[in-house]
């Protein structure tokens, strides 16, 4: 199946809203839906996206026809509330669906991870990591990342740039090289978690991106361990960077997340990087996953993302 690109949106337009993952407080909620309604859109809520579940918004079942509504729907996005858990269990069942021929844009991010690898790799969907709805606010629309959300949602750039990436290992140093490639990850734990599954993370010929939040520097090193005993590192990725890893601090206060990263960085056989501001610290940009990227090498690497959207 060939990759196909999402339509930009314009005021008008309708966005669906789920929750296949965690609730969230109805302040929070009503923050985001009156979000995206000064952007002009039109949010379309579930009567029933909340309740009947302890740490789940609803339950599968529920959670579950929500999607496939979204999906049948004439809606042009998909946005999710909030991450948390819960949206991996959705994904046995929609494979058993066929998708429409027009994809939709899926934004969210943490453990939407796990369905931005699903619409990436069996439908080759692109999609966008960026800030869940219950954590858009009115008030922080000018902060530089919900800025970008607006300018990608609505098509008024043809790139996004992330200069300042800072490498860890030679094989980023290098001067004047330039990786093409497109982007998957998101969420470490739940890629962690993807493996072994039939959605499992395919990086092959890609850029990997993680990031997570209250992962201590040991766990760091563990996962990363565990992605190298899988093999999941020597399928051919062209490169790694690490977005936002905050909260890892050890009892002592000290935090050695980074540390762990550049222990790894030593023996990758490929350009590694931190420095992305995507995640889920206080800036968080968005990154579109299955687009066409271009990684610049050196002392100071930069990002460039070609998002896919089309004119309507």
């Amino acid at each position: 199946m060939k990759n196909k690109n999402w339509h930009f949106l314009k005021p008008g337009d309708t966005v669906d809203i789920i929750a296949p993952a965690s609730h969230c407080p109805p302040e929070k909620f009503q923050e985001g839906i009156d979000f995206i309604q000064s952007l002009g859109l039109i949010p379309r809520v579930p009567e029933d996206i909340i309740g009947g579940e302890v740490y789940l918004a609803s339950p599968l079942k529920t959670q579950l026809k929500h999607f496939k509504a979204a999906l049948k729907s004439d809606s042009k996005a998909i946005w999710c509330l909030r991450g948390g858990y819960g949206s991996m269990r959705l994904v046995p069942f929609l494979k058993k669906i066929s998708p429409p021929k027009t994809p939709k844009l899926l934004i969210g991010f943490s453990d939407i991870t796990s369905l931005h690898l699903f619409v990436n790799n069996e439908w080759k969907w692109p999609s966008l990591h960026a800030t869940n709805a219950s954590q858009l606010s009115i008030h922080k629309r000018k902060n530089v990342d919900q800025k970008e959300l607006i300018d990608v949602l609505f098509g008024r750039k043809e790139t996004l740039s992330f200069p300042g990436l800072i490498p860890l290992n030679d094989l980023a140093r290098t001067p004047g090289e330039k990786i093409t490639g497109k982007i998957t990850g998101g969420n470490f734990r739940i890629v962690q978690s993807s493996l072994g599954t039939d959605w499992e993370i395919a990086p092959k010929g890609k850029i990997l991106f993680l990031e997570d939040v209250g992962e201590r520097g040991y766990s760091v090193d563990r996962m990363l361990e565990q992605l190298k005993k899988a093999g999941i590192l020597r399928k051919g990725i062209k490169a790694l960077i690490f977005g936002d890893f905050i909260e890892g601090e050890e009892k002592s206060g000290k935090d050695y997340t980074v540390l762990s990263m550049k222990k790894f960085a030593e023996e990758a056989p490929f350009p590694v990087f931190m420095g992305l501001k995507a995640g889920h610290g206080k800036v968080n940009h968005p990154v579109p996953f299955e687009t066409v990227c271009e990684l610049e090498l050196g002392k100071r690497g930069k990002l460039i993302c070609h998002y896919g959207g089309k004119k309507k």
